[in-house]
């Protein structure tokens, strides 16, 4: 966990100063998200012992859901990389 918040860190002292910056900035939130949050937390290992599987079941659907909405962002983050005049500086 303390890669994450040394990333989270490192992220936040470099403020962009660019669309294109700010647009890398944005991909890369959204990267941290779904590799260091909610893919450690589709984990069953990662979670109590005592937690019923048709709770952890129920967690999983909603991480997978929040997942495919991360791949959303990052769809739209590219798109938007990928439209004229984005790449100015």
């Amino acid at each position: 966990m303390q890669k994450t918040e040394t990333r989270k860190a490192e992220t936040h002292r470099k403020e962009p100063k660019t669309v294109q910056g700010l647009l890398l900035s944005a991909l890369d939130m959204e990267d941290e998200i779904a590799h260091s949050i909610y893919r450690d937390y589709m984990d069953r290992e990662n979670w109590p012992a005592d937690l019923k599987d048709d709770v952890f079941k129920e967690i999983r659907k909603y991480l997978t859901t929040l997942l495919d909405d991360t791949e959303r962002h990052r769809n739209i983050i590219r798109n938007l990389q990928s439209k004229p005049g984005q790449n100015d500086g």
